[in-house]
């Protein structure tokens, strides 16, 4: 029998995990997968690429972290290092340090923790622990900020500082109570909310009038914050599954119960539970929006409480893991050499324009246009002090020419670009649609006329655009004042809300000896100006904010109220407003509106990207995986490992 023949439309990391899944070996090479790529490289939001004009720095499209909980990511990377017979754990550097930035009294402070390492390796498990579980690990996590511990507690002050044990100590029964009432044979959940409530308010009557004490205030934010979720977990039945049996209830029921409440915005929900609107607007709640690009939109409370347990309970040896190099060679150079040796082909610089329906709207046509004329077989890479990356241009090597100043990642037309077309049957049998969510629009029209849910859901998934600066310095980080070393702070001023210290990445930057330390700073970008004035309008607006706010982080980077020209070896502005660029949001009611990757509702037609329905249902790398391994579930009819996830 003859392969079935596979298009994958996009090479970002949904369409990558389906190519990923349909090409191994175990499949025998059932599936004949080829990936249509615009532009030169791999990644899409995730790309990153090489400057060689300026000392082969690293270019991003932003700030990225891998969590401790992708587990299926990381098994995936790991799998395809194993391939090449590579050392995955020299790339994904453990980070234990994050910083929240707490306004307070009318100044800004730097709120640390430190998060610890676990025994453990992310890639390597079969399932989520039980909602049950996550929430007795919540309750825990509230018990060792009041009891005597050895260590300090993730996001609680020091616990000396806070008031002694004798203040504590009156705390600690009805803790004890609420743990007991959830530890027992049938948990008394009422009986274990109300404890958390007496908890809550006891604490606060103590110690609320000393707010002004920067531990005190953390204390008692940080138990408002917890208690408020686990309260909101336990009246609302998130642990209960469709049997009624608290024993049979798994994650899988956890996500779906989860979408009772995803038409309400984070805060509002955990004030419906008692939080506190000095803990709904604190650093903890905005930390965990930044994190996904939420700052300035109103937050899904499903997505909230779900990327809270998500990220502080279920993570893998650590809570975060930096890259040893750039996204582009640390994660896409080893997926597109394991996929190039499973055999999967991969067509550069093909745009795609349309998809056509037939009268039974399964897709028929897939119009594509061939930017460039590649002579013989585009090769992609090139190396960089042993490592190959991807250029910030294309090889022009390989073509046959290319205009000066094109743009041949901008979905537009180019001159003399050939225009293509893939017919069913003959070109594929299934199509994989792995196209960002803002890229969609101008080429699914018939998707749209055909079925208004998949209008409803173009016009109600927001995106934004975002914006990033890299800045090389002279100095170092302690020098200047930032005494954090390689640490991530989030919660800060918009619209540069979240900072990085990305030092480490000098070693794989061939700079002279004048560069001492990198700095990542990157938010949202509004869309008050046309796209092709946003580069202009961010380079202007950013160097405003860094004049007015970097001082709080970096305070030896200033000369006389400014930002120190002479401290500054190099720059890198990226504004990502180009449709498919944009990031996806998670709004309140937004959920309802997303697909599951292997339901398109169009026959042979299958979805990619974090923008899909997935166990996340955040923009992040975790959602785009998920989202291209059911792809191939769907394409396959067969079973397949998504740990996480949706039934």
């Amino acid at each position: 029998m003859s392969p079935k023949k596979i298009a994958i439309l996009g090479g970002g990391l949904g369409g990558l995990s389906a190519a990923y899944e349909l090409s191994r070996p175990e499949h025998a090479g059932a599936y004949d997968v080829t990936v249509y790529q615009i532009g030169w490289r791999l990644g899409g939001k995730g790309a990153s690429s090489r400057n060689a004009d300026r000392h082969q720095r690293i270019e991003e499209h932003g700030l990225h972290l891998w969590m401790g909980c992708y587990e299926n990511a990381f098994r995936v990377i790991r799998d395809c290092y194993d391939t090449l017979g590579e050392d995955w754990t020299k790339a994904f550097l453990p980070h234990q340090t994050t910083v929240l930035e707490e306004r307070y009294g009318g100044a800004w402070h730097h709120w640390p923790t430190t998060f610890p390492l676990i025994d453990t390796r992310p890639g390597e498990h079969d399932e989520v622990a039980t909602p049950l579980e996550l929430t007795l690990a919540m309750m825990r996590w509230m018990w060792r900020l009041i009891t005597p511990q050895d260590d300090d507690v993730p996001w609680g002050p020091p616990r000396a500082a806070v008031g002694g044990d004798e203040t504590l100590s009156i705390l600690v029964r009805p803790l004890e109570l609420a743990l007991a009432a959830m530890s027992a044979r049938r948990p008394a959940h009422r009986l274990a909310a109300a404890s958390l409530d007496l908890v809550r308010r006891t604490a606060w009557r103590l110690r609320g009038h000393r707010l002004d004490d920067v531990c005190t205030r953390r204390f008692l934010l940080t138990i408002d914050f917890l208690a408020a979720n686990v309260i909101g977990i336990l009246r609302e039945g998130f642990l209960i599954p469709p049997s009624g049996r608290l024993e049979d209830s798994t994650f899988e029921d956890w996500l779906e119960n989860l979408q009772r409440i995803d038409h309400l915005h984070y805060p509002d929900w955990l004030q419906k539970h008692g939080a506190r609107a000095l803990t709904t607007e604190s650093c903890i709640v905005r930390g965990l929006g930044d994190a996904v690009f939420n700052s300035g939109f109103e937050g899904s409370a499903a997505a909230g409480l779900n990327g809270l347990i998500r990220l502080n309970l279920t993570f893998r040896g650590s809570v975060f893991f930096k890259m040893a190099a750039g996204m582009g060679e640390t994660v896409f150079t080893p997926m597109y050499r394991t996929l190039r040796r499973r055999g999967v082909k991969f067509e550069f610089f093909h745009r795609v324009d349309a998809l056509r329906l037939d009268d039974q709207n399964r897709v028929a046509k897939v119009e594509l246009a061939k930017q460039v004329e590649v002579d013989g077989t585009y090769e992609p890479l090139v190396e960089v002090d042993g490592l190959e990356c991807w250029p910030h241009e294309p090889n022009s090597a390989h073509l046959s020419s290319v205009p000066a100043g094109l743009d041949l990642e901008a979905p537009n037309p180019v001159p003399n670009e050939t225009r293509i077309e893939l017919r069913a049957e003959e070109h594929f049998d299934d199509v994989v649609l792995a196209i960002s969510l803002g890229g969609l629009a101008p080429i699914t029209r018939e998707l749209s006329a055909a079925d208004r849910g998949w209008q409803a859901m173009l016009e109600n998934i927001e995106t934004t655009a975002t914006q990033a600066v890299q800045i090389w310095w002279s100095s170092k980080h302690r020098t200047m004042g930032w005494m954090h070393d390689g640490a991530v702070a989030t919660a800060y001023e918009e619209s540069l809300d979240t900072f990085a210290d990305m030092t480490h990445l000098l070693d794989v930057e061939p700079w002279a000896d004048d560069v001492k330390a990198c700095s990542y700073f990157v938010g949202s970008l509004s869309d008050a100006a046309e796209p092709e004035l946003q580069p202009a309008r961010q380079r202007r607006e950013a160097d405003e904010w860094l004049e007015r706010f970097v001082a709080h982080l970096l305070p030896g980077a200033m000369d006389r109220g400014k930002v120190a020209t002479d401290k500054i070896v190099d720059r890198y502005d990226r504004v990502n407003v180009r449709p498919s660029d944009r990031y996806v949001l998670s709004v309140p009611g937004s959920g309802q509106y997303r697909r599951f990757a292997d339901r398109s509702g169009f026959g042979r037609l299958y979805l990619a990207g974090d923008w899909t329905k997935t166990g996340m249902n955040v923009g992040c790398v975790e959602g785009a995986v998920m989202s291209g391994l059911r792809a191939a579930r769907g394409v396959m009819k067969k079973p397949v490992k998504i740990v996480g996830d949706f039934r």
